[in-house]
C-alpha cells in the first residue's frame, strides 16, 4: 500500500474546515499537553466528516514511517451512517481491504482476519451503538462464544467443562 495523500484529502476543505483539522491535529499529536481525544461540534451540514477525514489523513502522514499498522475506529450512531460516511473517510490505497463495518465489538478479531485486514498497512473499523455495544443477549451468539472458547482453551486444562461453560 502505498502513503496517502494528505493534501489531496485536505484539499477540498473550506478555510474554517482547515483550521479545525489544523488545530485539533495539534492538540491531539503535537501540544506538549496534548490530548486523548478531541470533539468536533457544530451545526449538521458544516463538513464534521469531512474535517474527520482532514485529522485522520494527518494522522496517517505523521505515523506512516513509525508504525506498523494503522487501525482508524470510527464510532457512529447507526449503521447507515456509518456506510455513508466511510467512503468519504477513505484515504486511498487498497480500497476493498481497507474498510470493515464491525457488527459486534466481541468479533471484531475474526472479522478482521476474515477481512485480511491484519496485513494491511492502513485499517478503517466502525463501530455503531446498536450493534456493538448493546448488552440485550448477555450470552452472546455461538461466534461470540467460539472466540471466547478459543482464548480461553489454551488457559484451562479440561475442555468438557470449557465446552459447558
Amino acid at each position: 500500500m502505498k502513503r496517502p495523500d494528505t493534501a489531496r484529502a485536505l484539499e477540498p476543505l473550506k478555510p474554517f474546515q482547515r483550521r479545525t483539522v489544523d488545530h485539533a491535529f495539534e492538540r491531539l499529536f503535537l501540544a506538549k499537553d496534548s490530548t486523548a481525544r478531541f470533539l468536533v461540534a457544530d451545526e449538521v451540514g458544516l463538513g464534521k466528516t469531512l474535517v474527520a477525514r482532514g485529522i485522520v489523513a494527518k494522522a496517517i502522514d505523521h505515523l506512516w514511517n513509525d508504525v506498523e499498522r494503522i487501525d482508524i475506529v470510527y464510532i457512529c450512531s447507526n449503521g447507515s451512517i456509518a456506510r455513508a460516511n466511510l467512503p468519504k473517510l477513505r484515504m486511498g490505497g487498497s480500497m476493498d481491504r481497507e474498510f470493515e463495518l464491525a457488527t459486534r465489538l466481541t468479533l471484531l478479531a475474526p472479522q478482521l482476519s476474515a477481512a485480511n485486514l491484519l496485513d494491511s498497512k492502513l485499517n478503517f473499523v466502525s463501530f455503531t451503538p446498536g450493534t456493538s455495544f448493546e448488552l440485550g443477549n448477555a450470552g452472546g451468539d455461538h461466534r461470540e462464544r467460539e472466540v471466547l472458547f478459543q482464548l480461553l482453551a489454551p488457559e484451562v486444562k479440561r475442555e468438557i467443562p470449557l465446552i459447558n461453560l
